[in-house]
């Protein structure tokens, strides 16, 4: 989810992108893995994703190496603040 350092959600769904792929990248670093460990994605949104935003975030952590993805709108998330959660699924290899 797009939570930032100090634990609270942006406005903007952009930020909540930026932050969710922020999140992300920590995650599989903490646990010594990479983009390339990724084997599925689920993203569930609640508003219009600006997919512009979206496509520039998800190259710089995939470069050229999808995925397999399910995307879904939804009316609402476990709180009302959240936009987007992006669910990954990772394997060692």
């Amino acid at each position: 989810i797009g939570i930032n350092q100090d634990g609270q959600f942006p406005e903007s769904m952009n930020e909540q992108i930026s932050n969710t792929f922020q999140n992300i990248s920590k995650v599989l670093e903490s646990e010594e893995l990479t983009a390339a460990n990724i084997i599925k994605v689920n993203i569930w949104a609640t508003e219009q994703i600006d997919w512009e935003h979206m496509d520039f975030k998800w190259e710089q952590l995939f470069n050229t190496e999808y995925p397999a993805m399910t995307i879904g709108y939804i009316s609402e998330l476990g709180l009302p603040e959240i936009k987007i959660e992006i669910e990954i699924w990772a394997a060692r290899p």
